[in-house]
């Protein structure tokens, strides 16, 4: 893609302007349109291209989204599934099945996510098997409206699964449990842990799917590595504390290096630098010591960090 072609794509702005397209094809879906399927090839190619055109800038607007439609959830799943189909090395059907998966396992589910989004405390017994029900309902949409790729309907089916065998519907061991469908369950477990829900503050992107690691399950272990090779041990848009002292924005990962490119924002005291500060995160003094979360609301434009 050309540099041109790059700057006229902006995620930040992009990828939420797709929130009504992904509505209007969950309606498209639901009545089995006729022009449901050829909706759906336009959305997964828009998300491909506006993650491809900078992958970086698609994971720092995830990361640092104000968006409050749950519909924004599937769209980001989108994107850092597309990314890790990449890093798997998946193959064209299999990277379709994937991402038709994370934007649709929630096809039946989606309304009532907002109120689940606002509770504080236990679900009800009719809530909880309201719950349990929408994997298997949103599996039997997409079947009724001819999306039939085995693939998807499995790991649409199983996306609640746990490898520890305490997920829902069915309560199935990891042996039984798709690949698919855990990548799905990894997309949507950390998307919705790094969100701000009512209830709780967002959780640090490195810890998001912590209850996922397993010592005992090679399987997960290696999904989990891609997963996060795919978006970066420090994502873009996340913050960092600095050696220095100093509190800094991931703008870029690196291709063979774990180390990322970040901009110091706050000096060792919190206060806001006038603008960005380019740190060398391979320098031992800049080095990155772990995540953090800003001490206060940047004075700068963020998204101008990723053009």
């Amino acid at each position: 893609m050309t540099q041109v072609a790059k700057k006229t794509i902006d995620p930040f702005t992009q990828l939420d302007s797709l929130i009504p397209v992904l509505s209007d094809l969950y309606t498209a879906i639901k009545s089995k349109h006729e022009k449901a399927p050829a909706m759906m090839d336009k959305l997964i190619s828009t998300i491909a291209r506006i993650t491809n055109a900078n992958p970086d800038a698609a994971l720092a607007a995830i990361h640092l989204s104000k968006q409050t439609s749950p519909l924004k959830q599937p769209i980001y799943c989108a994107v850092i599934a597309h990314l890790f189909a990449q890093q798997q090395q998946l193959d064209e059907h299999k990277t379709r099945a994937l991402i038709q998966a994370v934007l649709f396992c929630n096809i039946t589910f989606y309304e009532f996510q907002v109120l689940l989004n606002r509770m504080d405390g236990k679900l009800t017994d009719s809530q909880r098997a309201k719950l349990e029900k929408h994997p298997l309902q949103s599996a039997t949409i997409m079947e009724a409206a001819g999306f039939m790729d085995p693939h998807m309907i499995k790991a649409v089916r199983q996306h609640h699964e746990r490898p520890d065998g305490s997920g829902y519907p069915n309560h199935l061991p990891s042996k039984d449990i798709s690949d698919l469908a855990l990548v799905v369950s990894m997309c949507e477990v950390y998307t919705a842990r790094i969100d701000n829900r009512a209830h709780r503050k967002p959780v640090l992107a490195r810890e998001a799917l912590a209850h996922f690691q397993s010592d005992d399950d090679s399987r997960v272990k290696g999904l989990l590595l891609n997963f996060a090779k795919s978006i970066g041990i420090y994502p873009p848009g996340t913050w960092v504390k600095l050696a220095s002292g100093e509190t800094a924005i991931v703008v870029k990962r690196q291709q063979n290096s774990p180390i990322p490119l970040v901009r110091a924002l706050f000096d060792p005291n919190s206060i806001p630098y006038m603008g960005p500060v380019h740190r060398d995160a391979k320098d031992p003094n800049f080095k990155v010591i772990g995540a953090t979360s800003p001490p206060a609301r940047p004075s700068v434009d963020l998204s101008a960090l990723y053009d």
